[in-house]
């Protein structure tokens, strides 16, 4: 019997593909800090990620178990932990908080002049044994 078409959006499809290629970028990053370990084994990683980084925590997380097999963070467990973003409005000069690029200033509904927090993507802090 066939399979059934992938029925998912392509939008969803090239968010997965984002977020695999970050997966792999953090394996890297994670091999290349312990290759000096003797045996290491790493236990926990944690990771921040920007609510306006355009970055899909679930799906880098999915990405993350599927990615480290057979790697030093096939037992890790992983923490991802959200940055909110907040915005600058120099016509009002109020930093607010924003869910997403688009978000206004809540007194004067003009676009941000500046994003001031939320767009990280970075480790934390990695746990080896």
């Amino acid at each position: 019997m066939g399979r059934l078409p992938d029925r998912r959006p392509a939008t969803e499809n090239l968010l997965t593909m984002h977020e695999l290629s970050i997966a792999l970028n953090i394996i890297d990053i994670i091999d290349e800090t312990c290759r000096n370990e003797k045996d290491p084994a790493v236990r926990e990683i944690v990771i921040r990620v920007g609510d306006l980084s355009g970055v899909d925590t679930e799906a880098l997380s999915t990405c993350l178990h599927i990615a480290s097999r057979n790697t030093l963070l096939q037992e890790a467990h992983v923490r991802i932990l959200r940055q909110p973003g907040t915005g600058w409005c120099a016509h009002c000069r109020k930093e607010f908080p924003m869910e997403d690029i688009l978000t206004p200033c809540p007194e004067c509904f003009q676009p941000a002049s500046e994003l001031r927090e939320g767009r990280e993507m970075q480790i934390d802090s990695i746990v080896v044994e």
